[in-house]
This record gives C-alpha cells, sequence and structure tokens, in this order.
C-alpha cells in the first residue's frame, strides 16, 4: 500500500493542484488585462487633455489677436509664484521670463506703465490673474502674459526704442488627476505689431495691417522621408541616421541615410499602440528598457554644432558618433505651381525629458533650414538666421533649462527668423535637433536627452507662419 502524498480529483477530473494553476493563470490574465484598460484608459484621457489645451490655447492667442492693439496690455501686475510648475513662477518684479527656464526677462505691459516717448499704457484688457477653465472633463487655469519685444529686424531710425511688438504668452496648468498624472503647463506665444506701424521692407515682408496669416503645422515622425506617408511603427528600433538623403532611404550606424519625415497629419490615435524605443542603440546605463522615443547624445564641440547643415555622402571616418548627436526631419516636398514665403515667425513644441528622471541642466541647439538642390541638382540645407536678441544672426534657435524637466514635458521654443529663400517646386521644409556639448551635465555616450514624438500624448510638432498658398501632401 502506497504511502505517498495522494492527488484528490473533482468530479471532472481535474486534480486539486491543476484546479489551483487554473485559478490562478486565470487571475494573472485577469490582472494583465485590467492593466491593459487601464493603460488604455489613462492613454485615451491624456491624449483628450493635450488635444482639448492645444486647441484652447490657440482659441485663447487668436482671440487676443483680434483686440485692438492698445487692448493687448495687461489690467496690473501679476502675482509671482514660488512653484516652478507654474506660469507665474517667471514673474520678476514687472518683468516677464519668455523662456520657460526663467530666462530672457522682458517688461510687463501693464496699466500704469511708462511709454516710450512719454505717457502711460491704458485701456489694457488682459486680467492679471489666471482664470479657470474646463471642457468636459478636462479643468485647469488659463494664464495670460503680455510683454514688450524689441524688433531687431527693424533699423533704430524707424523704430526707436525697445516697445516694437507685444509678445503674448498664453500658458494652460491642467488639475492634477488620477486618470490623466500630473502634466506640466503647456503655452503658445504669438507676437502682435501696432497696425499704425508702416513696415520695413525685408526678405520676409510681412503686412501688419492683415490679419490673414495662416500656421503651417508639422508634426515629427518617426518614418524616412523617402516614404510619401507617415508609416505605422510596429516595434523598438536602431536610431536612424538623418544626416544623408531621402533618397539613400532608412539606415542605421554610421551611414548617412534619409531624414525623418515631417507631416501635416497628426500621430493616429490608437489607445492599444505602446509606445516604442526610436534608438535601441542609444541606451541609458541603467534601465535601459525604459527609455523611449530617440535619445540623443551632447554634441562634441563647446557650442551648436557648425557641421549640423552637412549632408554627407559616407560614413563620418573621424567620429562615428555624429548620427547620434543630430537628428534631421524634413517635409514632404513642395509640388509643382506652389511657391511657399514664410512670415519669420513660428513654434516648436517639443515633449523631452532627462535620461532615467535625473537631475541636470540641459540646452538644446535646433535649426529650421530648406532643403533645395545648388545649380549641379546636389541637396544643400539653408538655415535661417535667428532674430532673437542675444543669438541674432546665429544660423540656430537655443532653449535651454536648469534643470531639465525630469519627466516628460512640453518644450516651447518661440522662433523668430530671417529666411532669404521661398520654398519652391522639389524644396522640403527641415528641423535639425542637437544637443549642446556639457548642456546636459554629463559627457558620456549613454547619456543625453530623450525626446518623443509621433505618438498622441507626445505630438511633438513645429509651426511656421505664412500668407502664402498651402499645398495638401495628402495622396
Amino acid at each position: 500500500m502506497s504511502s505517498g502524498p495522494r492527488l484528490f480529483r473533482d468530479q471532472g477530473g481535474m486534480t486539486v493542484v491543476e484546479v489551483m494553476v487554473a485559478a490562478m493563470i486565470l487571475v494573472i490574465g485577469s490582472l494583465a488585462l485590467l492593466s491593459l484598460v487601464d493603460a488604455g484608459a489613462r492613454n485615451t484621457f491624456r491624449a483628450e487633455q493635450s488635444q482639448v489645451v492645444s486647441n484652447r490655447l490657440q482659441s485663447e492667442l487668436e482671440t487676443i489677436r483680434e483686440l485692438p492693439y492698445d487692448q493687448v496690455a495687461m489690467t496690473g501686475v501679476p502675482i509671482p509664484s514660488a512653484d516652478p510648475d507654474d506660469p507665474a513662477w517667471r514673474v520678476s518684479g514687472s518683468s516677464y521670463a519668455v523662456n520657460r527656464a526663467g530666462t530672457d526677462l522682458k517688461p510687463l505691459v501693464t496699466n500704469g506703465s511708462a511709454l516710450e516717448g512719454g505717457g502711460t499704457v491704458a485701456g489694457g484688457t488682459i486680467s492679471a490673474s489666471p482664470e479657470p477653465f474646463d471642457s468636459g472633463d478636462v479643468s485647469g487655469a488659463i494664464h495670460r502674459y503680455v510683454v514688450w519685444e524689441d524688433d531687431s529686424s527693424c533699423p533704430s531710425s524707424h523704430c526707436p526704442g525697445s516697445q516694437d511688438l507685444k509678445r503674448v504668452i498664453v500658458a494652460i496648468s491642467l488639475d492634477q488627476t488620477a486618470s490623466g498624472g500630473t502634466r506640466g503647463y503647456q503655452e503658445l506665444q504669438g507676437q502682435i505689431v501696432d497696425p499704425e506701424v508702416e513696415p520695413v521692407e525685408n526678405a520676409n515682408p510681412i503686412d501688419p495691417s492683415e490679419e490673414t496669416a495662416q500656421p503651417w503645422t508639422f508634426f515629427l515622425t518617426d518614418t524616412t522621408c523617402n516614404q510619401a506617408t507617415r508609416q505605422p511603427i510596429l516595434s523598438d528600433h536602431l536610431m536612424h541616421n538623418t544626416r544623408g538623403t531621402c533618397d539613400t532611404g532608412m539606415t542605421n550606424g554610421n551611414n548617412p541615410g534619409a531624414p525623418d519625415l515631417m507631416f501635416t497629419e497628426p500621430p493616429p490615435f490608437d489607445p492599444e499602440q505602446p509606445t516604442f524605443d526610436y534608438a535601441t542603440d542609444v541606451e541609458p546605463v541603467e534601465s535601459p528598457e525604459a527609455d523611449r522615443g530617440i535619445q540623443l547624445i551632447e554634441g562634441d564641440t563647446a557650442e551648436c554644432p557648425s557641421w549640423a547643415m552637412e549632408i554627407p555622402t559616407a560614413p563620418d571616418p573621424g567620429d562615428p558618433h555624429r548620427f547620434k548627436r543630430i537628428h534631421k526631419w524634413v517635409s514632404p516636398p513642395i509640388p509643382a505651381g506652389y511657391e511657399v514665403a514664410l512670415d519669420g515667425n513660428g513654434t516648436l513644441n517639443l515633449w523631452s525629458q532627462t535620461v532615467g528622471g535625473a537631475s541636470y541642466p540641459g540646452e538644446i541647439c535646433v535649426w529650421l533650414f530648406v532643403r533645395g538642390t545648388n545649380l549641379l541638382g546636389v541637396p544643400v540645407d539653408t538655415a535661417a538666421t535667428n532674430l532673437a536678441p542675444g543669438l541674432a544672426g546665429s544660423p540656430y534657435f537655443v532653449a535651454d533649462e536648469s534643470p531639465w524637466p525630469t519627466s516628460w514635458t512640453e518644450i516651447t521654443l518661440p522662433l523668430s527668423f530671417n529666411l532669404d529663400t521661398s520654398l519652391v517646386a522639389g524644396d522640403r521644409l527641415g528641423l535639425a535637433l542637437a544637443i549642446e556639448k556639457d548642456g546636459t551635465g554629463v559627457g558620456e555616450i549613454e547619456t543625453g536627452l530623450q525626446f518623443h514624438y509621433d505618438e498622441p500624448s507626445f505630438d511633438s510638432r513645429l509651426e511656421v507662419k505664412t500668407h502664402s498658398g498651402l499645398p495638401d501632401f495628402t495622396p
């Protein structure tokens, strides 16, 4: 007679152990399903938040643009905040920092403040206090600021003093919710010109009396520009080498290939689509599986790299990591029959964070350029000239924050520029991104900054203004 353990069976013939294993598998499967449902609900709500905020910011800015010029002023000086996650943190006395990092202070345009040439500002209608708003289940507060800005492109003989333009900054901070999590505030900036000022002739003439300027928005994608449309992202992959030409197609490693595509349609919404790693060959030292989007390493020079506009046709023998230091996007080619002139104003909205959530400063370099061809038919990238004070004349723009956001945050970089060429048939509008050397406080190949795009909750995009007729890139 055996004295070993006995396995009791139920009436269906299953042992108790088998029943327990089956039950455990059912529980694990249910938890996984619930996790997917929860993640889907979160992604859906975050995408809804982003869309609501984007629409409201644009609406607020356009509403202010429609005001009489004298009314584009604040009713008083806003109260500052000690919270760096509050837009009011950038208030310093009677000035406001145009840069999110708290730099580039400009005087606020407030009722009672002095006007150059005598008199005081009066008639301002823009509240100095945040205004609560809600749209369905999305709620938060709207912050509005107006500052004076000098027009560096206008000679002092025509535009004396430093009160040439008004810059409007509209920001929205969302209420923290369990489903939406903690979201950094988003903002939109725009310049407003006095309609009574006669414009100066320049390479990008803008008639300030016209309110017909239209935004031309491009969303950054993970699709290379040899494609005509955005391609679905199917898995994590090696970083695209984007330093070459579109006809080369997608390449990896030290082989110059097609830049990624900027497309005028936003990323498609799919609540079940995961977020992907666009650069599995550039990984953080700790938790390499946790990074998403691309991770760029810092530059190889003390400033924004001078080689950014080069279009190499062969591997770089001196620095095989150059393709990891810069990333390029270009639009589809301008079709025949169109000529697009840019007005000289734009905005880059870029989702970014430090690697692994570590705390350190960051500084990025951005180039806006046109890709055309020379007389020999060779592709050439022509960079726009920065007109912003402090960097006027530079072929690049800079955004810096200290510390750089340690969680995914939408960085907003205003673009004031001069472009000596229009986009004609075959040309492409381009954007390049790099990290300034020592801008991250770390210098190893595995470290830098992360950037996310081509995903509904991380809709990094470039917007430029134009009065020209725009082509339809939809196939």
